[in-house]
């Protein structure tokens, strides 16, 4: 093994610490700039959100821009993940809510049927508006290991635990120049609800016998093998790998890029190689672009397109459409128009996810909208 590996995760380790470090002060500063533009202008324009964990990479670049240009509105978000998010908007202790996963598999089960309809405590029926689209990565820690390809039985294999080493002929076959250890394969997971488990899920049970009778959900998948590691929250994943050799977990592609922590290729439904990429994410969701209704697109499960990542997710901004406070109601449109606007989505790209296609961009302008 190359004497500079060990060195390097143990680096790793420290950047992860860091960069959660880091988060915590950067949320803390951004709100702290906020309160006090908020104090100068008007004390009494505050919105509250909670949801996805995503925006620990995007919305503290997010929340900057819009304080920026609406310096009477304080906005003070709660990364607690997508389910919790959603339940905190029906019970009416926050404004706004984020998801990573649709509201048809975050709502409790006997509200499924009707997804999209259900009245808040802020009087208004919940709107799911998408605000932009990411990819889940599969991160990795292989000490002297990179460049690692999955093939689709492989990546399932790994996840229900009958893959349980790194020089497994299914894995060695499609990775002929690695050296993979005989070394034990520990999965990371998410235990909470969280969008990242329904991404994986949905992908894994569309595409592979042995997860074909499970169902794709935002709890921990049941198949996971026993030992799986268990943490809350996307950040807390990449900290994990990064202290576990052999360890694979999964997240938003922007944490793997961020801190530098391998992502494996994938092999998509042509047979392809890919890895996490704007292109790669842009080729996944291109077909929303001739779709005459793009709002009812909730999942990619299986992108068709060869130059296609496999595993895509969408991210929702859910409201009500109507607040018993007006003026709750206008600044939560003005906060969607924003995240919606020009300005945001150069945020989205530079922050490593995938720009809606125009037309799925427009009518979440026009649904935006609606707000009152």
């Amino acid at each position: 093994m190359p004497i500079w590996i060990y060195p390097y995760y143990q680096f790793l380790r420290v950047m992860a610490a860091t960069f959660l470090t880091l988060l915590a002060i950067s949320l803390v500063a951004t709100t702290s700039q906020a309160q006090e533009s908020y104090a100068q202008v008007q004390p009494n324009e505050e919105l509250t959100g909670a949801g996805s964990m995503y925006p620990e990479i995007l919305f503290t670049e997010t929340l900057r821009l819009f304080s920026n240009a609406n310096p009477n509105i304080v906005v003070i978000y709660d990364p607690i993940g997508s389910g919790a998010g959603v339940l905190a908007l029906q019970n009416g202790t926050v404004d706004f809510a984020v998801s990573s996963a649709p509201l048809e598999a975050v709502l409790p089960q006997e509200d499924n049927s009707e997804a999209g309809n259900e009245p808040t405590q802020k009087t208004g029926k919940l709107l799911e508006i998408p605000i932009t689209a990411g990819m889940l990565g599969i991160l990795y820690n292989i000490e002297g290991v990179g460049h690692l390809k999955l093939s689709r039985n492989a990546l399932a294999g790994i996840f229900d635990g009958s893959i349980q080493y790194w020089n497994h002929r299914e894995i060695r076959m499609v990775n002929p120049d690695l050296h993979l250890p005989k070394l034990k394969i520990t999965v990371v997971g998410r235990s909470d609800a969280s969008g990242a488990n329904f991404a994986l899920s949905s992908h894994l049970t569309s595409v592979e016998n042995t997860w074909s009778e499970m169902t794709a959900s935002i709890w921990p998948p049941k198949n996971f093998p026993k030992d799986t590691i268990y943490v809350p929250s996307s950040s807390q994943v990449a900290a994990k790998l990064a202290d576990v050799n052999g360890s694979i977990g999964y997240a938003p592609s922007a944490f793997g890029s961020t801190l530098g922590i391998p992502m494996a290729l994938l092999e998509n439904q042509k047979g392809n190689y890919v890895a996490p990429s704007l292109n790669a994410g842009e080729a996944a969701i291109e077909a929303i672009s001739t779709s005459g209704d793009p709002l009812a697109v909730e999942q990619i499960l299986d992108p068709e397109s060869p130059f296609a990542y496999p595993i895509v997710l969408f991210f929702w901004l859910v409201t009500a459409d109507v607040y018993s406070d007006a003026d709750t109601g206008k600044d939560v449109r003005s906060f969607a128009e924003f995240v919606l606007s020009g300005q945001a989505r150069g945020a989205s790209i530079s922050s490593g996810y995938i720009p809606l296609p125009s037309n799925m961009r427009t009518a979440a302008k026009k649904l935006s909208a609606t707000i009152h």
